[in-house]
């Protein structure tokens, strides 16, 4: 009886807890809880300067090397950051270098990852030899900062940002790389050439692989490779000496209505080569819709009706593969075919499908050409294009230099690391100029280092590992030596030619 009262009395105890007001807290906590998920802000930081912008999350913004964008990049960040960390405990004065541009190029860009981490890692060789040597000067020290814009205009805007909050304290007065040559990219360098009254960055620019002609209406903008325009007469030039002065050309042309670099390209060959010798109207495809390996298909038999001996293709590297898959089962597969295309047909060994454009290579009735930016074997095949100091085997890009010390898996023959060294070439020239000249006592700024770009010409051209770089005043590079280059069976790449938009490239006269 007594356990049973037990029972009874341990019930009535647990009716008469105060469930309503276990419930109103329980429901409370949840309301706070909820409003706190609904109400606290994101946190979008990835790691100082750097945070998740758009969509997709990208981590977009500005580091100096301690943040890795990806693991692609991780290795010369950790290099860069070295150098810099070095630069920071110098008592001396020192300016900071953006190096701008999409970092982390996903399967629709013109871009890949090799090729950004090539670019950078030339980025790098420059920053440590203009710290490390004296044939440049030593003053003011230079820092390289990496900025990763994204691919969306909200991701750029939100990289300028990063950057316009550093101008001052980090002493940013130029801005390198700057990625292809789209529409996107000519707002981007707009927004970071333009004056700070008109909300502009008013830094400089200075582009390692844009060629697109178009460009050069951007005020501050100064470009190490050859125009499209110098690219195509290039070309054009190689096309008139033998054995392929006879030869007859079709063109193939991209219409992406956003992509200057196709669309100036193949405008600017059939300007420059003779019409005579041209077979055929443009054939067009537009590699912003699907299907464009079905779209070459299709022109087959179109392509062996006009019986072209070369086919200028002006488009990019990436849709090469889609181009020559189907070339190799061409009706009039016999007859021999040269493609001859402008400087983003490097990009074509890093890109999907390379594969088969060695399959078609391998056939032996196709070849395939380029006319590059840069190339090491370019040093031997005309050597007084090129300073003895850049194509030395002991200077940095040489053979036994600090580049493929540092770097020993890695090589030059895509020129993208010949082309990121240039562009910060350029810069710490632009800014060591500034710094000594009179009354400037090392000070550099932004408007002083656009105002120097039109002095870089002549004896004072930049030099470059791609050739001597001479801006002219719409700070396109004078004469800019181009390499002809053939992408073997093997893949491997081999100088042909050295040309220039007259056939001889800018040599400073040593009178």
């Amino acid at each position: 009886m007594s356990t049973r009262g037990h029972w009874v009395t341990g019930r009535h105890l647990w009716m008469r807890w105060p469930w309503n007001v276990v419930l109103a807290v329980l429901v409370l906590a949840l309301v706070g809880g909820t409003l706190t998920w609904v109400l606290w802000p994101e946190d979008t930081s990835c790691a100082d300067g750097v945070r998740h912008v758009g969509a997709d999350r990208s981590c977009v913004g500005v580091t100096d090397g301690s943040f890795h964008f990806s693991d692609n990049l991780a290795a010369v960040s950790d290099l860069i950051h070295t150098q810099n960390a070095a630069v920071d405990q110098d008592n001396r004065s020192f300016v900071s270098i953006v190096y701008l541009m999409n970092l982390v190029p996903g399967p629709d860009d013109t871009n890949t990852p090799d090729s950004v981490r090539h670019e950078i890692q030339g980025a790098y060789a420059a920053l440590y030899e203009k710290n490390n040597t004296l044939g440049g000067g030593d003053v003011p020290r230079i820092r390289l900062l990496l900025a990763n814009c994204g691919s969306t205009d909200e991701q750029r805007d939100a990289t300028l940002e990063e950057i316009r909050s550093r101008v001052g304290p980090q002493h940013i007065v130029a801005v390198a790389g700057l990625g292809t040559s789209t529409d996107a990219t000519a707002r981007m360098i707009g927004k970071v050439t333009g004056n700070t009254d008109s909300g502009g960055l008013q830094l400089a620019a200075v582009g390692s692989v844009l060629t697109a002609d178009t460009l050069a209406a951007i005020p501050g903008l100064v470009r190490t490779a050859p125009t499209n325009t110098d690219e195509a007469a290039a070309a054009a030039s190689f096309l008139k000496q033998p054995p392929y002065a006879a030869l007859k050309v079709l063109v193939i042309q991209d219409a992406r209505p956003d992509d200057q670099y196709s669309r100036t390209l193949g405008k600017a060959f059939l300007a420059a080569f003779p019409k005579e010798r041209l077979v055929g109207q443009v054939e067009q495809y537009d590699s912003s819709q699907e299907g464009v390996a079905t779209a070459f298909a299709t022109r087959m038999a179109n392509l062996c009706a006009v019986k072209p001996d070369v086919i200028y293709f002006a488009g990019r590297g990436v849709n090469l593969p889609s181009f020559l898959a189907p070339l190799k089962n061409r009706p009039c597969s016999a007859r021999k075919l040269i493609v001859l295309s402008g400087d983003d047909a490097s990009q074509a060994a890093q890109a999907a499908g390379f594969g088969e454009i060695k399959e078609t290579l391998r056939s032996g009735t196709v070849r395939l050409l380029y006319t590059g930016l840069a190339h090491p074997e370019a040093w031997e095949k005309r050597p007084d294009a090129y300073s003895a100091a850049v194509r030395d085997d002991a200077a940095v890009l040489g053979k036994h230099g600090y580049y493929h010390a540092t770097f020993p898996l890695e090589g030059l023959d895509d020129g993208q690391a010949m082309m990121g060294y240039d562009a910060v070439s350029a810069a710490v020239k632009g800014a060591r100029t500034v710094g000594r000249s009179p009354g400037a006592n090392g000070r550099v700024t932004g408007s002083q280092m656009i105002q120097i770009w039109q002095s870089l010409h002549g004896v004072d051209a930049v030099m470059g590992a791609s050739g001597y770089i001479s801006f002219a005043n719409d700070g396109s590079p004078t004469e800019k030596a181009v390499p002809v280059i053939e992408i073997g069976a093997d893949g491997k790449v081999h100088t042909l030619a050295v040309s220039s938009r007259t056939g001889t490239p800018f040599v400073p006269r040593k009178d």
